[in-house]
């Protein structure tokens, strides 16, 4: 398979001759492909936005005082999970109407048993959008080694709680509802040794009780020596390693003793004990259109799965049927982030996974009845991502005009051939894995075109980037990013882009359970057109967006309904709301439509 050639993920004990051989074999994948995406490739009209200058996303990290730095570790360890990075998260810990940001440290991998450290860091934004560190006064202290991370409100008490996937035991946090959090993973039930990374809150089982879906990575061992193609020690991929069981835990609607949610091992009972992976995307969505929530999750080096959720709860992998599995050429990839939009806005949600370089990032087109087809080449993406490894990646409408765009962070996890710097040297080390971050607009329904120039240092700046994540940090009424890297500061960039239409952002809050309405569908008409989202905060690479849906409605002068799909046992119920205004952050809460 394509996968098992890749320069990047080559056997770290492969014979030399093997090695030319599949080099050779690479070298044929790839002119083939690029020469595919070359004949099939659309001409892309010339964007309706003004080629300006000025770049739409500005660097506010510092202005902000966002100052943290993730610690890569050491350089001659070359443990595998400083190299796979982490996330991080946008959310409302202390329910004052602005984001906080949730930053997820790295450091020396084992961590010390004896002298375990809190690198993770909880920042508060003040009134005047700056941020400070209240990791210590707020107990939102994780002391395992940080990979991911998902934010509900598990006990549906106003306020929401945090789940941190670890490369070791897990952790869950209660929030209290005063800006305080209690680590609650004994009693919630919600520990897991295994290396875990992407999670996300789902309520499955639609009882109005979030539940909690972990997925697990390689059955890792520490001190596992691997070598690039020139001989010289570089991290493992996961081809070295097994794969293990993600899990599922299902909220059982009771208060523990310890005074928080207390969950239920669900993972063999649901069926997604029957198949091990090396899980590093996850998103939590119904994927067929029939009313329950379903998993897919994004393998690494290996067949994604597709958990479709039967009728009596359980779920099957129906991956391979449904065209998820694999890429139009039959072959596994280097599965990461996970994108879950109606992209091409025809009324089906599509999935975008990033891929490692010499793989481009697939794109699968959702059609009627749940079926996916990869339509890669027609898109634009294939060329400008061969050379890339992504991560985290978003769909989000920068401009406002109407059509969502791509964003991407890049970065190797090997060193790519011909590099000849001493991996010894500390200011050469990490600047071998670095690469600049991309932009795609949306230039025609489904078609994208890299742009190099409109986003300044985002795609100027080479990194090691792994997560990305979006949300109206400033509530303007358009979408900002924040950028974490394996081993290096955190950049949070401002929408300064060109607007070139009306918007909305709308919080979609189930009144009976006081929390955000995880798995809710929401329609915004404008005239003869519609736009239509997901509520699924968890998705990209290991991080945890702004749960507030953002719509670009582009030359629209008049709201004409927003349709509301709760998310309820015993079938999808449907509520309009008409009276809606552009230009405004609203929520719509359930019960209350007018209709």
């Amino acid at each position: 398979m394509k996968s098992n050639i890749n320069p990047d993920y080559e056997t770290p004990f492969m014979p030399a001759n093997m090695k030319k051989s599949v080099r050779r074999i690479f070298l044929v994948l790839l002119m083939t492909t690029i020469g595919c995406y070359g004949k099939s490739l659309p001409q892309t009209p010339a964007s309706s936005v003004s080629q300006a200058s000025a770049s739409w996303l500005t660097d506010i990290t510092q202005p902000t005082g966002l100052a943290f730095s993730r610690d890569g570790g050491s350089i001659q360890a070359f443990e595998m999970p400083q190299i796979m990075g982490s996330g991080g998260g946008m959310f409302d810990y202390d329910g004052d109407g602005d984001l906080d940001i949730f930053l997820i440290g790295g450091g020396d991998y084992p961590l010390s048993s004896t002298s375990p450290q809190v690198t993770s860091r909880l920042f508060r934004q003040e009134a005047d959008g700056h941020f400070v560190d209240v990791t210590e006064e707020s107990g939102l202290k994780n002391t395992g080694y940080g990979m991911g991370i998902a934010v509900g409100d598990a006990d549906n008490d106003g306020d929401l709680d945090v789940f941190l996937s670890n490369a070791g035991d897990d952790r869950f946090f209660v929030n209290k509802g005063n800006g305080v959090f209690i680590d609650h993973t004994p009693a919630a039930g919600v520990s897991d040794p295994n290396w875990s990374t992407a999670c996300s809150f789902v309520d499955f089982d639609r009882d109005g009780w979030l539940d909690l879906v972990v997925v697990n990575y390689v059955d890792y061992f520490p001190g596992s020596p691997c070598y690039d193609r020139s001989g010289r020690r570089d991290f493992c991929g996961p081809q070295s390693f097994k794969g293990t069981v993600d899990r599922l835990y299902r909220n059982k609607g009771v208060t523990s003793e310890a005074g928080g949610p207390l969950f239920e091992d669900h993972t063999v009972v649901s069926g997604l004990a029957g198949a091990v992976g090396k899980g590093l995307g996850v998103m939590c969505a119904d994927f067929n259109d029939d009313e329950r929530p379903d998993i897919l999750v994004a393998n690494d080096m290996e067949p994604n799965r597709l958990w479709i959720q039967q009728k009596n709860g359980t779920f099957r992998d129906e991956a391979v049927v449904r065209g998820l599995s694999v890429n139009q050429q039959g072959q596994a990839e280097a599965n990461m982030g996970v994108v879950f939009d109606d992209l091409n806005r025809d009324g089906r949600f599509d999935v975008l996974i990033t891929h490692l370089r010499g793989e481009s990032n697939t794109l699968w087109q959702g059609e009627q009845g749940g079926l996916y087809y990869d339509i890669t080449p027609q898109t634009g993406l294939g060329p400008a991502s061969i050379s890339m490894t992504g991560f985290g990646v978003t769909s989000i409408d920068l401009n406002l005009d109407g059509r969502l765009d791509l964003l991407i962070v890049n970065g190797h996890v090997k060193r790519p051939g011909g590099l000849q710097r001493d991996s010894s040297a500390t200011r050469d080390f990490w600047s071998d894995y670095a690469q600049p971050n991309q932009l795609f607009l949306q230039t025609a329904p489904g078609v994208f075109r890299n742009e190099l120039q409109l986003a300044g240092t985002f795609t100027e700046t080479n990194s090691v980037a792994r997560g990305l994540i979006r949300g109206d940090i400033d509530n303007d009424g358009d979408l900002d990013l924040l950028v974490t890297t394996a081993n290096g500061p955190a950049r949070l960039y401002r929408n300064d882009a060109p607007r070139d239409g009306a918007w909305l952002l709308i919080r979609v809050i189930d009144a009976k359970r006081c929390r955000d309405a995880y798995g809710a569908r929401v329609t915004v008409e404008c005239g003869d057109q519609k736009w239509t989202q997901f509520v699924q905060p968890s998705s990209g690479y290991l991080s945890h967006h702004d749960p507030r849906l953002h719509f670009g409605l582009g030359g629209a002068t008049e709201v004409k309904r927003i349709t509301v799909h709760w998310p309820l046992r015993g079938g999808d119920i449907a509520e309009e709301f008409t009276d809606v205004k552009l230009n405004q952050s609203v929520e719509l809460r359930r019960g209350t439509s007018t209709q």
